[in-house]
């Protein structure tokens, strides 16, 4: 049964009826043309949630112009807030991103047009791309403390079995050798190919098996690189969750890790509270590398899980940050309330009810997602702005999960396509 009640169906229809009379044909004929464009950059956008590209929204970021208002680890314009510094915005779901775009978008556009910025528009694909890029440079790690990486390999007692150059420890290989390794993850990923030998020594010794948490492994990579000076950089190339959607079937992980359906051996990784950075969640994976390993070849999986390579193991992470990033659920009740106090049914409608100043929103057909609602605010937005200011309709402004829950609630009333 569809949210919308009798006393909703009547608000919108008094919508309707503040409105002119009857649109002439070539207006409906407008609406009917933009509702199937609706309809194709839906699913284009549903298709491509995965499948987008951080360095080519790179490039998109500077060819659009975005580069011109905002900067990216203090590289760029300072008219918008620094996009890569995780202190000023906090981690963001691509809904919350959608509704902070729509939010700010006014103020974009004016500033763009006083610089002489053209507005170029963004496909739906190339958004994918955009997502893409600003997902990246929210999670990738910034520079760690060497201070504290100290402390935490003297808390660990990795000194041990390790060396950073000539001191300490020679069971393990000299840490210096890794000094180029800028990316915590592949630290992460040469631990994990020898975490069950390593698990062996550690016993034998009576040493407990380290547990990383937040920036400890990033810490520990500044720290040896921090004694090293003069070694050459080495990075991974940023993660595809296309990739990692594929390598996470082949290489065994949901035989044992749910996504949202929950029953298996390991937690249910679609509902698990996972840190929000590569190093933090291959941390997690190296506190729980001895029982995974374990349970990998207690089922004849060991194989396909100690041969994991660093750029797999990126590719994993960031699908399942993808996952969160993109799958955050709204709630199609609240949803419903968005979609009247920001007045989008004085313009929209959904069946029979709402306006016919906008197009129809039924051929969406349940594909509303992030970064459907980012590209239609791009393509769309000043002609809207314009007919919100004609009728007196402040452009909305989105808090919380509200954006969330409004492309829940299009996806639950529109999952049917258009009634006849």
């Amino acid at each position: 049964m569809r949210l919308v009640a009798t006393t909703v169906a009547l608000v919108a229809l008094i919508a309707v009826a503040a409105q002119s009379p009857a649109a002439d044909d070539s207006a409906a004929d407008t609406r009917a043309e933009r509702a199937k464009q609706l309809a194709r950059a839906a699913l284009e956008a549903k298709t491509k949630t995965f499948t987008g590209n951080a360095e080519t929204g790179w490039e998109l970021f500077r060819n659009k112009n975005c580069i011109s208002c905002h900067s990216v680890w203090g590289q760029g314009g300072d008219v918008g807030p620094d996009l890569g510094r995780t202190q000023t915005l906090g981690h963001l779901t691509a809904g919350q991103l959608a509704g902070m775009m729509w939010n700010h978008v006014p103020r974009m556009w004016e500033k763009m047009e006083e610089g002489g910025v053209e507005l170029t528009p963004i496909s739906p694909e190339e958004m994918s791309h955009l997502f893409a890029f600003l997902l990246f440079i929210r999670y990738a790690d910034e520079p760690g403390d060497p201070e504290e990486g100290e402390r935490v390999l003297t808390k660990h007692g990795c000194d041990t079995c390790h060396s950073i150059g000539k001191e300490a420890g020679t069971i393990g290989p000299d840490l210096a050798k890794w000094a180029r390794l800028v990316n915590p993850v592949v630290w992460a990923q040469k631990m994990w190919t020898h975490a069950l030998e390593m698990k062996d020594s550690m016993d034998e010794m009576g040493i407990a098996w380290p547990q990383f948490s937040g920036d400890d492994l990033n810490n520990i990579v500044a720290y040896i690189r921090s004694r090293t000076l003069g070694e050459g950089k080495e990075y991974l190339e940023p993660g595809s969750a296309a990739r990692g959607l594929k390598l996470f079937e082949d290489k065994g992980c949901a035989s044992c890790h749910m996504l949202g359906t929950g029953g298996g051996v390991g937690p249910d990784l679609a509902q698990a509270e996972l840190p929000d950075t590569l190093s933090g969640i291959a941390s997690r994976m190296w506190n729980h590398a001895p029982k995974m390993l374990e349970e990998a070849e207690r089922r004849g999986e060991n194989g396909k899980t100690e041969s994991l390579a660093a750029q797999e193991m990126v590719d994993i992470i960031v699908y399942l940050i993808t996952r969160r990033y993109f799958m955050a659920a709204g709630d199609p009740k609240e949803g419903w309330k968005v979609f009247f106090t920001k007045q989008c049914v004085t313009c929209h409608s959904i069946d029979e009810w709402g306006g016919r100043v906008g197009p129809k929103l039924n051929p969406i057909e349940g594909n509303a997602s992030p970064i459907f609602m980012a590209h239609v605010m791009w393509r769309y937005g000043p002609t809207m702005l314009s007919e919100m200011a004609d009728r007196g309709i402040p452009w909305p402004a989105f808090e919380g999960a509200e954006m969330a829950d409004l492309i829940a609630f299009l996806n639950q009333e529109t999952h049917g396509g258009t009634k006849p």
